[in-house]
Protein backbone atom coordinates (compact mmCIF):
# COMPACT_ATOMS: atom_id res chain seq x y z
CA UNK A 1 0.00 0.00 0.00
CA UNK A 2 1.37 3.40 -0.98
CA UNK A 3 1.63 6.31 1.44
CA UNK A 4 -1.27 8.04 -0.36
CA UNK A 5 -3.48 4.98 0.06
CA UNK A 6 -2.48 4.61 3.71
CA UNK A 7 -3.32 8.25 4.40
CA UNK A 8 -6.69 7.89 2.66
CA UNK A 9 -7.47 4.86 4.81
CA UNK A 10 -6.51 6.80 7.93
CA UNK A 11 -8.99 9.51 6.96
CA UNK A 12 -11.65 6.90 6.27
CA UNK A 13 -11.20 5.24 9.66
CA UNK A 14 -11.35 8.58 11.46
CA UNK A 15 -14.52 9.62 9.64
CA UNK A 16 -16.23 6.31 10.30
CA UNK A 17 -15.47 6.70 14.01
CA UNK A 18 -16.50 10.37 13.99
CA UNK A 19 -19.92 9.46 12.63
CA UNK A 20 -20.57 7.53 15.86
CA UNK A 21 -19.28 10.21 18.28
CA UNK A 22 -20.09 11.27 20.91
CA UNK A 23 -22.67 8.50 21.55
CA UNK A 24 -20.20 5.71 20.79
CA UNK A 25 -16.44 5.76 21.06
CA UNK A 26 -13.99 7.91 23.00
CA UNK A 27 -13.63 11.50 21.76
CA UNK A 28 -10.23 11.92 23.44
CA UNK A 29 -8.74 8.74 22.00
CA UNK A 30 -10.11 9.72 18.59
CA UNK A 31 -8.48 13.16 18.78
CA UNK A 32 -5.20 11.63 19.94
CA UNK A 33 -5.09 9.39 16.86
CA UNK A 34 -5.99 12.32 14.64
CA UNK A 35 -3.24 14.44 16.24
CA UNK A 36 -0.70 11.65 15.75
CA UNK A 37 -1.69 11.44 12.08
CA UNK A 38 -1.10 15.18 11.66
CA UNK A 39 2.26 14.96 13.44
CA UNK A 40 3.27 12.01 11.24
CA UNK A 41 2.50 14.05 8.11
CA UNK A 42 4.43 17.09 9.37
CA UNK A 43 7.67 15.21 8.76
CA UNK A 44 7.04 12.90 5.78
CA UNK A 45 9.75 10.53 4.62
CA UNK A 46 12.08 11.51 1.80
CA UNK A 47 10.41 11.21 -1.56
CA UNK A 48 6.91 11.98 -0.26
CA UNK A 49 5.24 14.87 -2.04
CA UNK A 50 5.20 17.80 0.40
CA UNK A 51 2.04 19.21 -1.20
CA UNK A 52 0.25 15.90 -0.68
CA UNK A 53 1.37 15.82 2.95
CA UNK A 54 0.05 19.37 3.44
CA UNK A 55 -3.28 18.40 1.88
CA UNK A 56 -3.49 15.35 4.15
CA UNK A 57 -2.94 17.52 7.23
CA UNK A 58 -5.63 19.93 6.05
CA UNK A 59 -8.14 17.15 5.42
CA UNK A 60 -7.49 15.75 8.88
CA UNK A 61 -8.35 19.14 10.39
CA UNK A 62 -11.46 19.34 8.23
CA UNK A 63 -12.46 15.97 9.67
CA UNK A 64 -12.00 17.40 13.19
CA UNK A 65 -14.34 20.27 12.21
CA UNK A 66 -17.07 17.65 12.15
CA UNK A 67 -16.68 17.19 15.92
CA UNK A 68 -16.94 20.96 16.36
CA UNK A 69 -20.22 21.09 14.42
CA UNK A 70 -21.54 18.07 16.31
CA UNK A 71 -21.00 19.58 19.77
CA UNK A 72 -21.04 23.37 19.59
CA UNK A 73 -23.81 25.85 18.70
CA UNK A 74 -23.36 27.76 15.46
CA UNK A 75 -23.05 31.14 17.17
CA UNK A 76 -20.37 29.83 19.54
CA UNK A 77 -18.38 28.45 16.58
CA UNK A 78 -18.67 31.82 14.86
CA UNK A 79 -17.22 33.63 17.87
CA UNK A 80 -14.42 31.07 18.24
CA UNK A 81 -13.57 31.55 14.54
CA UNK A 82 -13.03 35.31 14.74
CA UNK A 83 -9.23 35.03 15.02
CA UNK A 84 -8.09 32.64 12.26
CA UNK A 85 -4.44 31.87 11.73
CA UNK A 86 -2.11 29.48 9.98
CA UNK A 87 -2.37 25.85 11.15
CA UNK A 88 -0.12 25.31 14.12
CA UNK A 89 2.70 22.78 13.93
CA UNK A 90 1.87 20.12 16.50
CA UNK A 91 5.27 18.45 16.59
CA UNK A 92 6.99 21.82 17.19
CA UNK A 93 4.95 22.33 20.36
CA UNK A 94 6.44 19.25 22.00
CA UNK A 95 5.73 19.09 25.73
CA UNK A 96 3.34 22.04 25.49
CA UNK A 97 1.02 20.03 23.27
CA UNK A 98 1.26 17.07 25.66
CA UNK A 99 0.25 19.44 28.47
CA UNK A 100 -2.86 20.45 26.50
CA UNK A 101 -3.86 16.79 26.12
CA UNK A 102 -3.24 16.16 29.82
CA UNK A 103 -5.65 18.96 30.74
CA UNK A 104 -8.18 17.64 28.23
CA UNK A 105 -8.10 14.23 29.93
CA UNK A 106 -8.80 15.92 33.26
CA UNK A 107 -11.87 17.56 31.72
CA UNK A 108 -13.06 14.15 30.58
CA UNK A 109 -12.92 12.96 34.19
CA UNK A 110 -15.31 15.83 35.01
CA UNK A 111 -17.81 14.77 32.36
CA UNK A 112 -16.74 17.39 29.81
CA UNK A 113 -16.05 16.53 26.16
CA UNK A 114 -12.94 18.50 25.12
CA UNK A 115 -12.10 19.71 21.61
CA UNK A 116 -8.42 20.40 20.93
CA UNK A 117 -8.39 23.70 19.04
CA UNK A 118 -5.22 23.10 17.00
CA UNK A 119 -6.76 20.00 15.43
CA UNK A 120 -9.47 22.07 13.70
CA UNK A 121 -9.74 24.80 11.08
CA UNK A 122 -12.56 26.57 12.93
CA UNK A 123 -11.33 27.39 16.45
CA UNK A 124 -9.03 30.39 16.81
CA UNK A 125 -9.48 31.15 20.53
CA UNK A 126 -8.10 28.98 23.32
CA UNK A 127 -6.33 25.63 23.34
CA UNK A 128 -9.30 23.54 24.50
CA UNK A 129 -13.03 24.07 24.09
CA UNK A 130 -14.96 21.88 26.50
CA UNK A 131 -18.62 21.00 26.02
CA UNK A 132 -21.04 19.67 28.60
CA UNK A 133 -24.77 19.86 29.16
CA UNK A 134 -24.12 22.80 31.49
CA UNK A 135 -22.34 24.94 28.90
CA UNK A 136 -19.03 25.62 27.17
CA UNK A 137 -15.60 26.41 28.62
CA UNK A 138 -12.67 27.85 26.69
CA UNK A 139 -9.25 27.17 28.17
CA UNK A 140 -5.76 28.47 27.48
CA UNK A 141 -3.12 25.97 28.59
CA UNK A 142 0.29 27.28 29.69
CA UNK A 143 2.94 24.68 30.42
CA UNK A 144 4.70 26.93 32.93
CA UNK A 145 4.17 28.15 36.50
CA UNK A 146 1.60 30.92 36.91
CA UNK A 147 3.17 34.42 36.85
CA UNK A 148 3.17 36.41 40.08
CA UNK A 149 1.45 39.29 38.30
CA UNK A 150 -1.07 39.12 35.49
CA UNK A 151 0.62 40.34 32.27
CA UNK A 152 -0.83 43.53 30.78
CA UNK A 153 1.10 43.54 27.50
CA UNK A 154 2.32 40.97 25.00
CA UNK A 155 0.84 37.77 23.64
CA UNK A 156 -0.53 36.48 26.94
CA UNK A 157 -2.40 39.72 27.56
CA UNK A 158 -3.86 39.69 24.03
CA UNK A 159 -5.00 36.09 24.44
CA UNK A 160 -6.65 36.88 27.76
CA UNK A 161 -8.46 39.92 26.33
CA UNK A 162 -9.78 37.86 23.40
CA UNK A 163 -10.97 35.13 25.75
CA UNK A 164 -12.62 37.52 28.18
CA UNK A 165 -14.34 39.37 25.34
CA UNK A 166 -15.56 36.03 24.00
CA UNK A 167 -17.03 35.14 27.40
CA UNK A 168 -18.70 38.55 27.74
CA UNK A 169 -20.19 38.50 24.25
CA UNK A 170 -21.53 34.93 24.36
CA UNK A 171 -22.86 35.35 27.89
CA UNK A 172 -24.56 38.74 27.45
CA UNK A 173 -25.01 38.81 23.64
CA UNK A 174 -23.39 42.25 23.54
CA UNK A 175 -19.86 43.65 23.55
CA UNK A 176 -18.63 47.25 23.49
CA UNK A 177 -15.64 47.27 21.14
CA UNK A 178 -15.00 50.99 21.40
CA UNK A 179 -15.89 52.15 17.90
CA UNK A 180 -19.09 50.12 17.85
CA UNK A 181 -21.20 47.76 19.94
CA UNK A 182 -21.50 44.18 18.72
CA UNK A 183 -24.83 42.54 19.51
CA UNK A 184 -26.34 39.11 18.90
CA UNK A 185 -29.95 38.80 17.76
CA UNK A 186 -31.67 35.47 17.23
CA UNK A 187 -32.72 34.30 13.77
CA UNK A 188 -33.48 30.65 13.11
CA UNK A 189 -32.51 29.61 9.59
CA UNK A 190 -34.11 26.58 7.91
CA UNK A 191 -32.51 23.24 8.72
CA UNK A 192 -31.34 20.85 6.01
CA UNK A 193 -33.25 17.61 5.49
CA UNK A 194 -30.28 15.34 6.14
CA UNK A 195 -32.32 12.20 5.48
CA UNK A 196 -33.06 13.53 1.98
CA UNK A 197 -29.35 14.22 1.42
CA UNK A 198 -28.45 10.69 2.52
CA UNK A 199 -31.17 9.28 0.24
CA UNK A 200 -29.87 11.33 -2.70
CA UNK A 201 -26.36 9.96 -2.22
CA UNK A 202 -27.71 6.42 -1.96
CA UNK A 203 -29.64 6.80 -5.22
CA UNK A 204 -26.54 8.24 -6.87
CA UNK A 205 -24.41 5.27 -5.84
CA UNK A 206 -27.05 2.88 -7.22
CA UNK A 207 -27.65 4.82 -10.45
CA UNK A 208 -26.29 3.38 -13.72
CA UNK A 209 -25.60 6.96 -14.83
CA UNK A 210 -23.68 7.78 -11.61
CA UNK A 211 -25.91 10.84 -11.16
CA UNK A 212 -29.01 11.54 -9.04
CA UNK A 213 -31.13 14.63 -8.42
CA UNK A 214 -33.17 15.91 -5.50
CA UNK A 215 -35.62 18.76 -6.07
CA UNK A 216 -35.70 21.44 -3.40
CA UNK A 217 -38.29 23.54 -5.22
CA UNK A 218 -38.91 25.30 -8.56
CA UNK A 219 -35.60 25.68 -10.40
CA UNK A 220 -33.81 24.55 -7.24
CA UNK A 221 -32.02 21.20 -7.30
CA UNK A 222 -29.23 19.36 -5.54
CA UNK A 223 -27.21 17.03 -7.76
CA UNK A 224 -25.08 14.12 -6.59
CA UNK A 225 -22.50 12.54 -8.88
CA UNK A 226 -19.77 9.95 -8.46
CA UNK A 227 -16.26 10.46 -9.77
CA UNK A 228 -17.17 8.04 -12.60
CA UNK A 229 -19.90 10.36 -13.94
CA UNK A 230 -19.12 11.89 -17.32
CA UNK A 231 -19.41 15.57 -18.17
CA UNK A 232 -22.29 14.73 -20.50
CA UNK A 233 -24.20 12.87 -17.79
CA UNK A 234 -23.91 15.78 -15.35
CA UNK A 235 -24.56 18.31 -18.11
CA UNK A 236 -27.91 16.75 -19.00
CA UNK A 237 -29.03 17.23 -15.40
CA UNK A 238 -27.75 20.81 -15.20
CA UNK A 239 -29.65 21.66 -18.38
CA UNK A 240 -32.83 21.32 -16.33
CA UNK A 241 -32.26 24.91 -15.17
CA UNK A 242 -32.00 26.19 -18.72
CA UNK A 243 -35.01 28.49 -18.30
CA UNK A 244 -33.64 30.16 -15.19
CA UNK A 245 -33.10 33.91 -15.35
CA UNK A 246 -30.44 34.04 -12.63
CA UNK A 247 -28.89 30.58 -12.37
CA UNK A 248 -26.26 30.00 -9.70
CA UNK A 249 -24.05 26.94 -9.27
CA UNK A 250 -22.19 25.88 -6.13
CA UNK A 251 -19.78 22.95 -5.93
CA UNK A 252 -19.91 21.81 -2.32
CA UNK A 253 -16.42 20.33 -2.57
CA UNK A 254 -15.13 23.93 -2.40
CA UNK A 255 -16.26 24.05 1.23
CA UNK A 256 -13.52 21.59 2.12
CA UNK A 257 -11.20 24.61 1.80
CA UNK A 258 -13.61 27.39 2.79
CA UNK A 259 -15.95 25.93 5.44
CA UNK A 260 -17.18 28.26 8.16
CA UNK A 261 -19.28 28.25 11.31
CA UNK A 262 -22.46 28.23 9.20
CA UNK A 263 -21.40 26.54 5.95
CA UNK A 264 -20.21 23.04 6.74
CA UNK A 265 -17.90 20.96 4.60
CA UNK A 266 -19.81 17.89 3.33
CA UNK A 267 -17.61 15.66 5.49
CA UNK A 268 -19.27 17.28 8.54
CA UNK A 269 -22.81 16.35 7.49
CA UNK A 270 -24.63 14.13 10.02
CA UNK A 271 -24.88 11.21 7.59
CA UNK A 272 -23.12 7.85 7.35
CA UNK A 273 -19.36 7.83 7.83
CA UNK A 274 -18.60 6.06 4.55
CA UNK A 275 -20.37 8.68 2.48
CA UNK A 276 -18.77 11.48 4.47
CA UNK A 277 -15.40 10.01 3.55
CA UNK A 278 -16.30 9.71 -0.13
CA UNK A 279 -17.44 13.35 -0.13
CA UNK A 280 -14.17 14.39 1.52
CA UNK A 281 -12.10 12.48 -1.03
CA UNK A 282 -14.10 13.73 -4.04
CA UNK A 283 -15.38 10.27 -4.92
CA UNK A 284 -18.85 11.72 -4.40
CA UNK A 285 -19.77 15.27 -5.35
CA UNK A 286 -22.70 17.51 -4.46
CA UNK A 287 -23.59 20.38 -6.77
CA UNK A 288 -26.30 22.96 -6.12
CA UNK A 289 -28.18 24.62 -8.99
CA UNK A 290 -30.70 27.31 -8.11
CA UNK A 291 -32.34 30.31 -9.71
CA UNK A 292 -31.55 33.04 -7.19
CA UNK A 293 -33.99 35.30 -8.99
CA UNK A 294 -36.68 33.38 -7.10
CA UNK A 295 -35.67 35.37 -4.02
CA UNK A 296 -37.64 38.30 -5.43
CA UNK A 297 -40.81 38.87 -3.44
CA UNK A 298 -43.25 41.60 -2.57
CA UNK A 299 -45.61 42.09 0.35
CA UNK A 300 -47.53 44.81 2.17
CA UNK A 301 -46.55 45.88 5.65
CA UNK A 302 -48.63 48.45 7.52
CA UNK A 303 -49.67 50.14 4.29
CA UNK A 304 -46.21 50.17 2.74
CA UNK A 305 -45.17 48.17 -0.34
CA UNK A 306 -42.12 46.10 0.55
CA UNK A 307 -39.99 44.22 -1.97
CA UNK A 308 -37.14 41.76 -1.56
CA UNK A 309 -34.67 42.34 -4.39
CA UNK A 310 -31.75 39.97 -5.15
CA UNK A 311 -28.65 41.75 -6.39
CA UNK A 312 -25.01 40.86 -6.96
CA UNK A 313 -22.07 42.92 -5.80
CA UNK A 314 -18.43 41.87 -6.28
CA UNK A 315 -19.65 38.40 -7.18
CA UNK A 316 -21.66 37.94 -3.97
CA UNK A 317 -25.43 37.68 -3.61
CA UNK A 318 -27.18 40.23 -1.38
CA UNK A 319 -30.89 40.79 -0.79
CA UNK A 320 -32.06 44.39 -0.75
CA UNK A 321 -35.20 45.42 1.14
CA UNK A 322 -37.04 48.30 -0.50
CA UNK A 323 -39.96 50.24 0.99
CA UNK A 324 -42.17 52.00 -1.58
CA UNK A 325 -39.34 51.79 -4.09
CA UNK A 326 -36.63 53.17 -1.77
CA UNK A 327 -33.81 51.06 -0.36
CA UNK A 328 -34.25 50.39 3.35
CA UNK A 329 -31.60 47.83 4.30
CA UNK A 330 -29.93 44.62 3.08
CA UNK A 331 -29.41 41.02 3.98
CA UNK A 332 -25.77 40.45 3.07
CA UNK A 333 -24.36 37.35 1.38
CA UNK A 334 -23.72 35.69 4.76
CA UNK A 335 -27.48 35.11 4.94
CA UNK A 336 -28.52 35.24 1.28
CA UNK A 337 -26.03 32.57 0.16
CA UNK A 338 -26.92 30.16 2.95
CA UNK A 339 -29.36 28.34 0.66
CA UNK A 340 -26.74 28.16 -2.09
CA UNK A 341 -24.03 26.51 -0.01
CA UNK A 342 -26.20 24.45 2.33
CA UNK A 343 -28.87 21.93 1.24
CA UNK A 344 -31.91 23.99 2.25
CA UNK A 345 -34.66 25.18 -0.13
CA UNK A 346 -34.45 28.74 -1.39
CA UNK A 347 -38.20 29.07 -0.81
CA UNK A 348 -37.81 28.21 2.88
CA UNK A 349 -35.02 30.75 3.37
CA UNK A 350 -37.04 33.40 1.51
CA UNK A 351 -39.97 32.93 3.92
CA UNK A 352 -37.62 33.13 6.91
CA UNK A 353 -36.06 36.36 5.65
CA UNK A 354 -39.45 37.90 4.88
CA UNK A 355 -40.53 37.20 8.47
CA UNK A 356 -37.27 38.72 9.73
CA UNK A 357 -37.73 41.74 7.46
CA UNK A 358 -41.12 42.37 9.08
CA UNK A 359 -39.41 42.43 12.48
CA UNK A 360 -36.87 44.97 11.20
CA UNK A 361 -39.64 47.07 9.69
CA UNK A 362 -41.54 47.07 12.95
CA UNK A 363 -38.44 48.41 14.65
CA UNK A 364 -37.90 50.98 11.91
CA UNK A 365 -34.16 50.51 12.36
CA UNK A 366 -31.50 49.28 10.00
CA UNK A 367 -29.45 46.22 10.88
CA UNK A 368 -26.52 48.47 11.75
CA UNK A 369 -28.65 50.70 14.01
CA UNK A 370 -30.68 48.21 15.99
CA UNK A 371 -29.48 49.54 19.33
CA UNK A 372 -31.77 48.42 22.12
CA UNK A 373 -34.86 48.33 19.92
CA UNK A 374 -34.86 44.54 19.70
CA UNK A 375 -34.43 41.82 22.26
CA UNK A 376 -30.94 40.36 22.33
CA UNK A 377 -30.40 36.66 21.76
CA UNK A 378 -30.40 34.54 24.93
CA UNK A 379 -26.94 34.36 26.45
CA UNK A 380 -24.97 31.14 26.59
CA UNK A 381 -23.22 29.64 29.59
CA UNK A 382 -19.60 30.21 28.54
CA UNK A 383 -16.53 30.43 30.78
CA UNK A 384 -12.96 31.39 29.86
CA UNK A 385 -9.90 30.56 31.93
CA UNK A 386 -6.13 30.03 31.75
CA UNK A 387 -4.57 26.87 33.20
CA UNK A 388 -0.92 26.91 34.32
CA UNK A 389 1.33 24.06 35.35
CA UNK A 390 0.60 23.17 38.99
CA UNK A 391 4.12 23.91 40.26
Amino acid sequence: MSVSEAWAQTRRTLLLELAALPVKGDAMQWQRRLADAIIDAEHPDAGIDRAEAKLHRHLLRVIADGLVHTLLPEHTIRSLSRHPGKPASLSAQGADFDFVFAQAHKLCDLGVIPIIADLTTLIGVGDIVGWSADGVMVLECKNRPAPQHEPTTGRLARQRRRGEQLETYLTTSTLDEGDFVRQAHAISLPSPDWAAVAGLLERCEASPTNVAVHSLGPNDILVAATSQATVEQVGRVMAALGDSKNPSVAFYSELIDTASYRLMAPSSYPIGGERRWRLLEGDLQLVRLVDTGNFAAGFDHEGAAVTLVPERSAGRLNLRIDIDGQEYTKFTHQLAEFCLWMPVPLAALRLTLIDYARILLNDRASIAELGDSRDLAPGDNVKYATIYRPD
